[in-house]
């Protein structure tokens, strides 16, 4: 489990920061699909460019998680930071920290999730480009696709028992 963090005493400068691993293919692909959805509001660098600008945190911790660094030095870690980029820079899903703050089942479950991807990303990765394709900025939703061969083919199954 990644270790969440309060704030740190060097803020970013014009826009918050989105710290995430960069040698993930797993997490490029998701930075990007924020990326489109917040725009040019918070800046998405990869940690290794960053962890040195915040010095009262330890490497370790960028490497654990995705940190969201807000302007007052609020650090969001794992879920949360994807929630509070979104709640604060893309207004389709506002809804979702509001979530994750009041509800417990909910953040308790999205911390786990997170978790257990991170562990495991390359399967993760494939995973995702198998359902939306290989260009995050144009997905491909082949998802609907599989969904109706597995209806077809139950429906089938159920029909000829």
């Amino acid at each position: 489990m990644f270790k969440k963090l309060g704030s740190t005493k060097y803020h970013p400068k014009d826009k918050p920061i989105m710290a995430w691993d960069g040698t993930c293919g797993f997490c490029h692909y998701w930075v990007i699909k924020w990326k489109k959805m917040t725009g040019d509001s918070i800046e998405y660098k990869p940690y290794q460019d960053v962890y040195q600008d915040f010095p009262d945190i330890e490497h370790r911790y960028f490497k654990q998680a995705i940190r969201f660094i807000d302007l007052d030095g609020n650090i969001y870690s794992g879920p949360e930071a994807v929630f509070q980029a979104l709640h604060r820079y893309a207004s389709k899903w506002r809804w979702v920290m509001p979530l994750y703050r009041k509800f417990r089942p909910f953040r308790f479950l999205a911390d786990r999730f997170y978790s257990f991807v991170s562990r495991h990303r390359v399967k993760f990765y494939r995973i995702t480009v198998s359902l939306l394709g290989k260009n995050p900025a144009r997905p491909k939703h082949y998802w609907v696709a599989y969904l109706g061969i597995i209806v077809v083919v139950v429906t089938g199954l159920i029909a000829f028992s």
